[in-house]
């Protein structure tokens, strides 16, 4: 073990932040899945000090690293007793950062408490505290398959007619969510017995959905971004349908989302992190919270916020769990950024499940200019989104004058752009 250097511990880790590390300062280790090692250049795993494999099931269940915490926690023992108590403890994933925060409890680590990352991972207590706090939150209830019905029938009385949302309390990227066309519907669901242990019923709130993200120093917000999404997460992840957002151009609406945001934050008591929240802006002009985390957002928003804004979100949490200065000198927002007045991103899916092989790809010639920067897959390329839950055929980042001119030239790319291929290897 070399002197002076400090050891920073990683719970989880994906090649796509290896940026952000700085493998020769500090004696770099890590605990991760035994699938997720595997998907890792031999070059780049190289460069930890060391890596410890959980035996933990390849899916997209955010939950095992958590219930693989006592295991988690005798493998961080072992990495101590070989390179000294880990001095900070980094998790940059919506499935790492509860087991990271109860890690640093057990060592004494400064950084995100296990109070505040389970307010970020458990929608009920979530919703709970920021009720209690003043912030508008849809009308929940705990759910299970031993959930009286008696108990469900009285809170839907007091929804709106409508559909009717239910999903599990710690999972992201719209996995296991339903939505019921009605209240009838979730009692038919609990009466066959559909409704599982660790979910909650949710009431439907209409509007377009903002996805916020941000970086948070000692209790400061000192980047914030609003992004309202052009269709949702379900509808891609379900209905195999494009995923995009657009950042808003109006400065008294960012203002107000904001100051709702700062609100959320300190209720939660999330100080130094980055994050990603949600939530609704209604036809009556309210906004409505929907769930956070305490991690930077997936998806594009990370290539969008580094090419577009400078500011780099993964890089910003690391620092954080480091307890290093934010790169962010200056408090700011995306309207600081005259050029280009509006952008986004935008994932065209993927569709296939298994490997599929590109066979032609239609109008990358035909792309409007607006486009600041496209992955495309080439033909013969095999695409399989193995270990990535955002399943895509291509995605861009647009600019543009304005939100509904970047929204235009994003239509025009879904209406052009095709991949066709056929079932890989």
């Amino acid at each position: 073990m070399s002197p002076g250097k400090r050891h920073v511990v990683h719970v989880g880790f994906h090649a796509s932040e290896a940026h952000t590390v700085d493998f020769d300062a500090d004696h770099v280790t890590a605990v991760m899945a035994r699938g997720s090692r595997s998907r890792l250049p031999e070059e780049l795993a190289s460069r930890f000090a060391r890596i410890a494999l959980l035996d933990l099931p390849d899916s997209a269940d955010l939950e095992t690293y958590d219930r693989a915490f006592d295991r988690m926690r005798e493998l961080v023992d072992e990495l101590a007793a070989e390179f000294g108590p880990p001095d900070a403890i980094v998790a940059l994933y919506e499935h790492t950062t509860l087991p990271a925060a109860r890690l640093r409890e057990h060592f004494g680590v400064p950084g995100t408490s296990v109070r505040t990352a389970l307010l970020c991972r458990d929608k009920v207590p979530m919703k709970e505290v920021l009720s209690a706090a003043g912030v508008p939150v849809p009308r929940f209830l705990p759910v299970g398959p031993r959930t009286p019905a008696a108990e469900l029938e009285d809170f839907v009385r007091g929804l709106p007619p409508g559909p009717v949302v239910l999903k599990p309390r710690s999972q992201g990227a719209s996995i296991g969510v339903r939505i019921l066309d009605d209240a009838d519907d979730l009692l038919a669901v609990a009466a066959e017995g559909g409704i599982e242990a660790g979910y909650e019923v949710e009431e439907f709130v209409a509007g377009p959905i903002y996805h916020i993200d941000g970086v948070v120093r000692d209790g400061e917000m000192r980047w914030f971004c609003a992004s309202r999404y052009l269709d949702t997460c379900f509808n891609f992840q379900h209905g195999n349908q494009p995923l995009a957002a657009v950042t808003s151009d109006d400065p008294e609406l960012t203002a107000r989302m904001r100051e709702f945001t700062a609100t959320v934050l300190d209720a939660l008591g999330l100080a130094d992190s980055t994050f990603h929240m949600e939530l609704f802006h209604t036809p009556d002009d309210r906004l409505v919270f929907l769930e956070i985390g305490n991690r930077f957002g997936g998806a594009g928003i990370s290539w969008h916020q580094r090419t577009v804004f400078g500011v780099d979100l993964a890089r910003e949490a690391v620092l954080a769990c480091l307890g290093r200065p934010s790169e962010v000198v200056t408090p700011r927002t995306m309207l600081d950024t005259p050029e280009p007045a509006a952008s986004g991103w935008l994932y065209m899916p993927l569709g296939a499940r298994g490997p599929v092989q590109v066979l032609d790809v239609t109008a990358p010639d035909e792309l409007p200019d607006e486009v600041l920067s496209a992955d495309i897959p080439a033909v013969g390329d095999v695409l399989n989104g193995r270990g990535n839950v955002w399943r895509t055929s291509g995605r861009f980042l647009v600019g543009g004058p304005s939100e509904a001119a970047v929204e235009q030239s994003m239509g025009r790319i879904v209406d052009t752009y095709t991949l066709t291929t056929k079932a890989g290897d």
